[in-house]
């Protein structure tokens, strides 16, 4: 999961957001009124193993389900009314398609509030369960599939228990189809194994006018099995674009302020949990439930305050969900 989301209208909306929601928290030590961008979990199961992810270890060790259809309606009916609100995702710890209500969700989403940008991120082995009209009459915005790689042989390293051949086959018709050819884009984290192939891969697939996105592997908050040797011997060299500047400029703003993920995402598991960081795989900070309390109430809590005051200081080491993560550093 890439954390510099590129689901909130491009980079221009969150470099604003940023820069008015730490100026807020410097001067009071609250954020602005609602988050930017909200990840939510309808079910919280995947059908991958892949190596890149902890998921086959954490859904073993951690309650699992699927979110009741009034508690959503809840979520979206508060969130819909949120001017500062531009992106809901639906991608955390899971994969998406396995709900079959997920269209549905979207189309909910778009009726209470069309002006708000969702996106849909998946692994496409499950696309096969919709048909490309399902996705267009859902006024769907996005869909991102995660492919990770070029070759078969690196795919099925990566994206362990998954079929590559009906992932390229659902690939070809969201392709196919004008209307859902526009709204699709392809995934890379990248990794130790595939590096020497993503340039390859972005190149063969924009020569084909498919947009695409390279991210690198995290360790998921410090549980990612065998992190160390996923990690690639070089970066990936974006060029000199406005993509390139931005990540130069991400990386500026991380060095001076430390992460600003739990500054600008909220992230709402099936249950109703609001972890503070969608890396937090084990769940260890969480800081509401929306059950019981409302999105704004949580997103603003003194507890998440307090982590966000945390991580300005670079007091790691007091924050279970970032002391070990490799993106708070």
């Amino acid at each position: 999961m890439a954390k510099i989301s590129p689901y909130a209208y491009g980079h221009l909306p969150l470099y604003f957001y940023l820069t008015g929601t730490y100026s807020r928290f410097l001067a009071t030590g609250k954020c602005l009124g609602f988050p930017l961008i909200l990840l939510v979990q309808t079910q919280s199961f995947c059908n991958g193993r892949c190596s890149i992810c902890p998921y086959p270890t954490v859904s073993k060790q951690l309650p699992q389900g699927r979110m009741e259809w009034s508690l959503f309606q809840k979520v979206i009916d508060e969130a819909a009314a949120e001017p500062l609100l531009a992106s809901i995702v639906f991608e955390l710890h899971n994969e998406p398609l396995l709900d079959e209500r997920i269209f549905d969700c979207v189309s909910y989403i778009k009726t209470k509030a069309p002006g708000k940008r969702v996106a849909v991120v998946t692994n496409g082995e499950l696309l096969d369960r919709f048909s490309p009209e399902d996705i267009v009459r859902s006024n769907l915005d996005s869909l991102s599939i995660s492919l990770n790689a070029h070759s078969r042989e690196t795919y099925e390293r990566i994206n362990t228990g998954l079929d590559y051949e009906k992932v390229m086959d659902n690939i070809s018709r969201m392709l196919s189809n004008p209307s859902t050819r526009q709204k699709t884009r392809l995934n890379f984290i990248l990794t130790e194994q595939n590096e020497s192939e993503v340039y390859e891969a972005t190149r063969y697939w924009r020569e084909r006018g498919v947009s695409t996105k390279v991210s690198g592997v995290t360790n998921r908050a410090g549980i990612l099995e065998n992190y160390e040797k996923l990690r690639p011997k070089a970066g990936y060299d974006s060029g000199s674009g406005p993509a390139a500047g931005w990540r130069r400029l991400k990386g500026g703003v991380r060095h001076a302020l430390g992460c600003h993920v739990p500054f600008y995402e909220m992230n709402v598991l099936f249950n109703g949990d609001v972890l503070i960081c969608s890396e937090d795989w084990n769940r260890t900070t969480v800081v509401g439930n929306v059950a019981t309390q409302s999105l704004k109430e949580i997103w603003n809590s003194e507890k998440a305050n307090e982590n966000r005051r945390l991580l300005l200081k670079k007091k790691f080491e007091q924050l279970d969900s970032c002391k070990e993560c490799c993106m708070a550093r």
